[in-house]
């Protein structure tokens, strides 16, 4: 690999903040971008939502493939890896891009409602289907997102878009209750979370699940617990499988030799960090950057 696979930011409608484009205005603008090949490996730095009204589509997410069917919307979260197929062509449906400044501008839930679900892979898939959305409207939401985004009057553009996208993430994250983790307690949902990002910022200094339970201040056995029912793993191996997520990343989207990746992924040796990828891949980091 000689060249650094690009991560992709939020460009146009700045002031906006978000982008709503049907699958033929989506496609057009992906064959005309000019600073990356939408249709290879690239990062991303902002939120994506696919929504197929008509026809199939698969769409590559951090190493798997996903195939939205009639019904069904995907939701791509910020710094995840993927790539476009040009078979989007034979889909219709709308694409929905926003930044955390979007998010910050807009979102105006309560403390007790939360959008713990969405964009949350860790958890659980982030494709929903249509029998999971049942008869919320989520995608006459998503259609009259498009038409205002569309309509030529400004006056409270900002504002209308961001209500009627809060109300399609509320939509989909009630579509989210239909699934297993509606038994799970919303506390339980909050201390997965604050873990997560405890994780994502601590992971290159300790990959021990005891630590992490001591930082949140709580016991280990408690901390399994939780995430034994939210991920089916216990804290270990869901840090071993986020560590490794990690190392694919920086595998496929930049030139960095294995040494320089074991360093920031917190190894102290490079031979460590390949003994812990082969373990939980079955292959070695650079069988994975070839393939």
């Amino acid at each position: 690999m000689n060249q650094k696979i690009p991560n992709v930011v939020f460009k146009k409608n700045q002031e906006l903040c978000v982008e709503v484009m049907d699958f033929q205005v989506l496609y057009k603008k992906l064959v005309e971008s000019k600073d990356h090949d939408p249709f290879e490996t690239h990062q991303i730095g902002f939120y994506l939502i696919l929504v197929v009204i008509k026809n199939s589509y698969t769409h590559f997410l951090d190493f798997h493939f996903y195939h939205l069917q009639e019904g069904s919307a995907l939701f791509v979260a910020k710094n995840q890896i993927q790539r476009f197929s040009k078979s989007i062509t034979k889909a219709k449906g709308y694409g929905i891009v926003f930044n955390t400044e979007f998010l910050n501008k807009h979102y105006f839930l309560t403390n007790k409602l939360q959008l713990n679900r969405l964009f949350n892979y860790h958890i659980e898939s982030p494709l929903i289907h249509q029998k999971e959305l049942g008869n919320n409207d989520f995608f006459g939401i998503a259609k009259k997102l498009h038409e205002e985004y569309a309509t030529p009057n400004n006056l409270g553009k900002s504002e209308i878009l961001g209500s009627l996208l809060n109300v399609l993430l509320i939509k989909a994250e009630r579509a989210k209750e239909f699934r297993k983790v509606i038994d799970v307690n919303r506390h339980r949902l909050k201390l997965f979370g604050q873990f997560k990002v405890l994780l994502e910022k601590k992971y290159m200094e300790t990959r021990n699940s005891k630590k992490y339970a001591a930082m949140l201040n709580i016991s280990y056995k408690f901390l399994n617990d939780v995430a034994k029912e939210l991920t089916g793993k216990t804290a270990k191996a869901f840090i071993d499988t986020y560590v490794t997520i990690e190392i694919k990343r920086y595998l496929v989207t930049t030139p960095l030799s294995i040494k320089e990746i074991s360093h920031k992924t917190g190894f102290d040796e490079p031979a460590n960090m390949i003994k812990f990828f082969k373990k939980n891949t079955g292959a070695t980091p650079l069988k994975f950057r070839k393939q």
